[in-house]
C-alpha cells in the first residue's frame, strides 16, 4: 500500500497574499571566501568561549549565555548562570574537536594549538569532576542533568527542576559524552577517558529505568523523580511528569531514543525496545513555495533547530534520510528568498528595541510544512543557517554573512541572537545561537559517532532503525530535488 502523503500549498506570505517577483539573489561566496569569512567569525566568537562569559572557569560548566548592551554589544550585567545539558553537549563537542586538531575549534577555545590542547584537557577535567560531584549530591538523576544553576564551585538543580529531568537535552549530552570518552582514549588520555566512560555507563544503566514508560511504551519527555533527587535510581520511582508528553517526535528527541535503544538496559522491559520504534515517525509532506514543490519530513514548527540531530548521529548514511535533509534546506532557503527576507528562521529570543528581553519565541518556521501553528511575524536567527553547513559550505557562509550584516548581529563577541527586518534585535548571547553554526562548519560529530558505532558493533542496528523511521517515504516521489539552494534576496549592507 502506498503511504499517505499530505500535500500543503504553502503561500508565499504570512498573510496568504499573492506573491511578487523576488529580487535578485545575493552573490554566493566562493569556497575560499567562505572559509576566510568563517575563520574571521571564529576569531571574534572566541571571546564568548571564555571563563566568566560562556562558562564557569571553576566548574567548567556552561552558562546559558550572557546579556549584552543593545547598542554596543558589550557585556551587560552578569552571566546567565543557569544552563542545561544541551549546552553541555555543544561545549563537549568544541573541546573534543579542539583536542582532535580541528582549527576552528582550537581558535574558539584558545590561542594557538598547544594552548588549545591544554585548555581543552583542563576544562574537560573540571567538567567531569563537576558531573561526579553533582551525582554524589543528587544521585536521583542517575547521571543525567536537569536544568541547573552554577554556584559555589558546583552545580545544583534550578528551583523548577528539583524533581524532574528532561529527556531531549540529555539525548544530546549522552552522544557527546560517547564521542568525548572515546576521543580521549584514542588521544592518549586514559585516566580522563575512564572518568567519562564511567559517567556514560551510569547513564546507560539508568536511561530505561528513568525515561521508559512501560504503560505507554514510549520514552518520557520529562521524567519526574517521585522518590526525590537524593534517592539512588534503584530505590527511586520515576513517572511521566506531563501527561501525554513523550519523545515520539522525529526531531531532537530521537537522540535519546537512539541512545536508549543502542545502549540502554532493557532487561526489565524486553519488548519495550521495539515498541518505542513501532510507528515510523517521519511523515512525508509536500510544500509548494514559489514555483517549486518540496517533499520533506513534516516538522513541528519546521524550525531550523529541529535538524540538530543531524549534527550528532549519522542519519545521512541512510540515502533517503540524506535526500530528505537536503530537500529541507532547499525549502528553508526558498521560503526566505521568495519573501525577500535577509534571514532564516529558528526558535529564538524575540527582537526588541532596547536592553530588556521580551521572551523566547519557539514557533518560528514554515506554515503548512509544520504540524503546529507558526509565529506570523518573521524573526530571524543567524544560527538557523547551521544545517546548510552540512550540505553546502559556501551557501551556509553566504546566509550567515548576510544575517550578520543586520543591526546588532555581529558584535565584539561574535554572532548575535536574533533580529527582525525593522532593525530590532535580541541583546543576548546564547550557546544555541553561537555554537551550532560553528559545530556545523566543523561537520558535527555524526561521522565520528558512525565510526564508533561500527567499532562497537551497533551501527547496523542504528541504520535499521533509521530506515524503518523513513518507511513512509517508500514509493513516494521526492519533489524539489532538482531545485538549487536559494541565496538571500535581501541584505543590510554591501555584497
Amino acid at each position: 500500500m502506498r503511504p499517505l502523503v499530505w500535500f500543503f500549498a504553502v503561500s508565499l506570505s504570512c498573510s496568504g497574499a499573492a506573491a511578487i517577483a523576488a529580487p535578485p539573489p545575493v552573490r554566493v561566496l566562493s569556497k575560499a571566501k567562505a572559509a576566510r569569512f568563517v575563520k574571521q567569525v571564529a576569531r571574534r566568537e572566541s571571546a564568548f568561549y571564555r571563563p566568566g562569559v560562556g562558562f564557569d572557569g571553576e566548574t567548567g560548566m556552561t552558562y546559558d549565555g550572557h546579556e549584552v548592551d543593545h547598542a554596543s554589544g558589550e557585556l551587560r550585567g552578569g552571566a546567565r548562570t543557569f544552563s542545561a545539558s544541551s549546552k553541555e553537549s555543544l561545549h563537549l563537542i568544541l573541546l573534543t574537536k579542539a583536542l582532535e586538531g580541528d582549527p576552528t575549534a582550537q581558535t574558539l577555545i584558545a590561542t594557538g594549538r598547544k594552548n588549545a590542547r591544554a585548555t581543552a584537557i583542563a576544562v574537560l577535567a573540571r567538567k567531569i569532576g563537576t558531573y561526579e560531584q553533582f551525582d554524589r549530591d543528587y544521585p536521583g538523576y542517575g547521571g543525567f542533568l536537569p536544568w541547573y544553576k552554577v554556584e559555589g564551585g558546583k552545580i545544583a538543580p534550578t528551583s523548577d527542576w528539583e524533581n524532574r529531568v528532561p529527556g531531549l537535552d540529555n539525548g544530546q549530552l549522552a552522544w557527546s559524552l560517547y564521542h568525548t570518552a572515546n576521543a580521549l582514549k584514542d588521544l592518549g588520555e586514559p585516566a580522563l577517558a575512564a572518568r567519562y566512560e564511567r559517567h556514560l555507563q551510569k547513564m546507560r544503566d539508568n536511561v530505561v529505568r528513568i525515561f521508559y514508560d512501560p504503560t505507554e511504551k514510549k520514552l518520557r519527555a520529562e521524567a519526574r523523580l517521585d522518590g526525590g533527587n537524593r534517592a539512588v535510581p534503584s530505590k527511586n520511582v520515576y513517572a511521566n511528569n506531563v501527561k501525554g508528553y513523550f519523545l515520539d517526535d522525529s526531531y531532537e528527541g530521537e537522540l535519546l531514543g537512539h541512545f536508549a535503544d543502542l545502549m540502554g538496559n532493557w532487561s526489565s522491559h524486553p519488548d519495550g525496545k521495539d515498541e518505542v520504534w513501532k510507528a515510523a515517525r517521519r511523515l512525508p509532506v509536500n510544500g509548494r513555495i514559489g514555483k517549486e514543490t518540496f517533499t520533506v519530513s513534516r516538522g513541528h514548527w519546521f524550525s531550523g533547530h529541529e535538524d540538530w540531530g543531524y549534527l550528532v548521529l549519522p542519519f545521512r548514511d541512510v540515502p533517503i534520510a540524506d535526500r530528505v535533509f537536503r530537500n529541507s534546506q532547499r525549502a528553508r532557503t526558498a521560503w526566505s528568498a521568495e519573501h525577500g527576507w535577509s534571514g532564516l528562521m529558528a526558535s529564538t529570543h524575540r527582537p526588541v528595541s532596547g536592553n530588556e528581553l521580551d521572551g523566547y519565541v519557539s514557533a518560528l518556521g514554515i506554515p503548512g510544512i509544520a504540524k503546529m501553528k507558526t509565529e506570523a511575524k518573521p524573526i530571524f536567527a543567524p544560527y538557523a543557517s547551521f544545517p546548510l553547513a552540512l550540505v553546502d559550505k559556501p551557501m551556509f557562509a553566504t546566509w550567515l554573512s548576510t544575517m550578520l550584516k543586520a543591526p546588532g548581529m555581529y558584535g565584539p563577541y561574535g554572532i548575535g541572537e536574533s533580529f527582525a527586518e525593522n532593525g530590532q534585535h535580541a541583546p543576548v548571547l546564547t550557546w544555541d545561537g553561537k555554537a551550532l553554526p560553528m559545530v556545523a562548519w566543523m561537520g558535527g560529530i555524526g561521522p565520528d559517532v558512525g565510526r564508533l558505532l561500527k567499532r562497537d558493533g551497533l551501527y547496523d542496528a542504528f541504520i535499521a532503525r533509521v530506515e524503518h523511521d523513513f518507511a513512509r517515504f517508500d514509493g513516494v516521489a521526492m519533489r524539489g530535488e532538482t531545485a538549487g539552494l536559494r541565496a538571500p534576496t535581501k541584505q543590510h549592507g554591501p555584497n
